[in-house]
């Protein structure tokens, strides 16, 4: 006996179509980005920061411990090994179709703000201009003491470990090591935005979805706003979006973006 042929459209396909729409009839959006997304440009990651296991090999300590204050300010040496892995990583990739499509989206949109947990950059070496980086950047260094910020493409210019060419002191990412708050600069700039508010909110490959990433969307979801989440594995939104893509952060907005294109009967620019 035939089954008949199904004409439904499958699930992803219709989600899909459902972000997009939001998208479109959107006029501002939030975009809250995970490192899900920039491990798709070759980056793994532990806890947000891309190319590193838990363990360095050759020292056996934790990565919480070597990349905490403590461990700067007592073994500045040890703290930059690390870091100093991290920027080979960093440095060796380029931004993914993700990134690309993002910086399109900020384009196309009257207002799009980006709030990401990576520290890579890629954002904005793709393009992208509104980014709140809540965690810090790698990139920019600090002078715990004259507090002048310098930015550097890559480390590999520098001695290890770099100092002040003011007061000699040990240069620290302008970034939050384990212990440490996160930047208040940054959750001022958040706070902002969420006032003005957004017709549609995103989390893009996030690992999981703490206090200060999930508000917004839940706020947005109080609100009647849409409200998407799109990576690999469940986090504790999932079940509260209206839209669930599972799967690759990359993949999930190349499909979004060519039907945003379609619908408007145009070739999506690149």
């Amino acid at each position: 006996m035939s089954r008949g042929r199904n004409t439904e459209l499958p699930i992803d396909n219709v989600r899909v179509a459902a972000a997009a729409r939001l998208l479109r009839e959107a006029r501002s959006a939030l975009f809250i980005t995970g490192p899900g997304l920039s491990a798709e440009s070759g980056l793994p990651h532990y806890r947000g920061i891309p190319g590193l296991t838990r363990k360095n090999p050759g020292d056996g300590k934790l990565l919480e411990a070597a990349l905490s204050v403590d461990t700067l300010q007592r073994q500045p040496e040890l703290t930059w090994r690390y870091l100093l892995e991290i920027d080979r990583r960093v440095s060796a990739v380029t931004p993914n179709r993700g990134h690309q499509i993002l910086a399109l989206l900020e384009r196309g949109l009257a207002r799009t703000t980006i709030l990401t947990v990576n520290i890579d950059r890629l954002h904005q070496r793709a393009g992208s201009h509104n980014v709140i980086e809540i965690h810090g950047a790698l990139h920019d260094l600090l002078c715990p003491r004259c507090e002048i910020s310098t930015h550097h493409e890559q480390y590999g210019e520098l001695p290890i470990p770099p100092l002040c060419a003011t007061c000699g002191a040990v240069l620290r990412p302008d970034m939050p090591l384990f212990g440490e708050p996160l930047p208040a600069d940054a959750f001022t700039r958040l706070q902002a935005e969420i006032e003005l508010g957004f017709d549609v909110v995103f989390a893009i490959g996030a690992a999981a979805m703490p206090p200060y990433l999930a508000r917004p969307l839940l706020l947005a979801k109080q609100d009647g706003r849409g409200t998407v989440e799109i990576g690999e594995k469940a986090t504790d939104i999932s079940e509260i979006v209206d839209i669930r893509l599972r799967g690759s952060p990359m993949r999930f907005l190349e499909q979004i973006w060519q039907e945003i294109a379609a619908s408007a009967g145009a070739e999506p620019p690149r």
